[in-house]
This record gives structure tokens, C-alpha cells and sequence, in this order.
């Protein structure tokens, strides 16, 4: 499939989000098995890998990342944000963000209930009850991960309140 830029992944749902590779971009197994160390490729599956792009109008430069990655039944997300055209106020974006991750999490093969850490960050920490009235709501309270919540006084994007990493099993 053809790359996708940010600004293009920004337009997404979480439920039309694909297993995008970036054309021309050796695959992780192929990268490893290159070595010649003689020991066995290692077995990485990276989904939703963004190209090399201008980033206009959002940044200067938008980086080549990975938005999922696989590696011994772990699945590591990178940090999600709302949709650049779509900014509300922080239960808006929270809620964007939770249903892009529940899409990358479905892509990669697992789920919220499956989540082992999580890393927040909010643009001003009195939005933290706001915040949490919407991930509450949405996190596997039979499961919920470790989470530490900082702030972060800018996210890349002007207007953004929210960014979540997480990492979960299999």
C-alpha cells in the first residue's frame, strides 16, 4: 500500500486504519535479517508506518514513525493525539484518542483489556478531572494499566490538549 502522511492519518477513524507500510522501506525482519551475525532474524511487525513527508500545514517536518509496533507479545503505541482539524476541549480529544488507540490496539492484535502501561500528557493539569471522567469510562476497570499522567506545557500541534501512549500483551 502507498504511504500515508500525518495530515492524512489525522482524517482517519480509528476503525478505517490499516496496516500501512511506507513503499520502498525495508520491513523490520528484512532490516534484521541483514545482519549476517548469524543469529535469527528478529520478529517485529510494525503497522500504520508513516512516510517521510513536508508535515505542512501542521509542522516543518513530519517524522518517519511507526504508530504500532510488535515484538515478543508486547504491543508499544506511539503517542496518540486528536485530529488536528478536529479539536475540542479536552474530553473531545480525549475521546478521539482513546478510539484511535482502541483501532490501533485492534490492528495489532489485541485490546484495551490487554493494557499494561499508559503515559498521559496534558497541556494544563487542570484538565485532569475532565480527562479522567472520559478515560474512566473507557479503560477495562476489571484491567487497567499502571499510569502515570504528566504535563506537557505544548503538544506538536497548537490546540492540542492530550496525547496517550500505551503498551499492552498480546
Amino acid at each position: 500500500m502507498a504511504g500515508i502522511t500525518r495530515r492524512e492519518l489525522g482524517g482517519l477513524s480509528a476503525n478505517v486504519l490499516g496496516a500501512i507500510a511506507f513503499p520502498g522501506m525495508p520491513s523490520a525482519a528484512e532490516s534484521a535479517g541483514r545482519r549476517n551475525t548469524g543469529e535469527p532474524p528478529m520478529d517485529i511487525q510494525r503497522h500504520v508506518v508513516i512516510g517521510p513527508s513536508s508535515g505542512k500545514p501542521f509542522t516543518s517536518v513530519a517524522p518517519i514513525i511507526s504508530y504500532a509496533t510488535v515484538r515478543d507479545g508486547l504491543v508499544y503505541l506511539a503517542g496518540i493525539t486528536a485530529d488536528p482539524e478536529r479539536l475540542g476541549d479536552v474530553k473531545e480529544q480525549t475521546s478521539q484518542v482513546l478510539a484511535r488507540i482502541d483501532g490501533l490496539l485492534k490492528i495489532a492484535g489485541t485490546d484495551k483489556s490487554r493494557l499494561l502501561s499508559s503515559q498521559v500528557w496534558l497541556t494544563d493539569m487542570s484538565l485532569f478531572v475532565a480527562h479522567n471522567e472520559i478515560w474512566n469510562g473507557w479503560v477495562d476497570a476489571t484491567s487497567p494499566p499502571t499510569r502515570a499522567c504528566l504535563h506537557s506545557p505544548q503538544l506538536w500541534h497548537p490546540g492540542m490538549l492530550v496525547e496517550i501512549m500505551v503498551t499492552a500483551a498480546k
